[in-house]
């Protein structure tokens, strides 16, 4: 999965992701950075059970600490979906 970093350097996290991981609008994200291996690491926090996403060298987020999720988990397939959705109500198809 690939972001971009628009001109305010800010970045997207789709929204199946956001509601897989439970951030939510006014949730407070912790964010740290690694400068040798170039990776950021955003978590909820204590309260939140201690759900934290990575990204790795290569740019891919990597879930760290978190709940259980199914092995067959496809986060490109949901990421796909979620684009679909997200251009068919645009296009006003749905």
């Amino acid at each position: 999965m690939e972001v971009t970093i628009d001109k305010f350097g800010r970045i997207l996290i789709p929204q199946k992701v956001r509601k897989l991981l439970g951030f939510t609008p006014g949730k407070t994200l912790h964010f740290s950075t690694d400068l040798e291996t170039k990776t950021i690491e955003l978590s909820l926090g204590q309260e939140e059970g201690e759900v934290s996403v990575k990204m790795d060298e290569f740019g891919f987020p990597v879930v760290d600490n978190g709940p259980s999720y199914p092995v067959d988990l496809d986060t490109v397939a949901l990421i796909k979906e979620d684009r679909e959705e997200y251009l068919n109500k645009k296009l006003g198809l749905k």
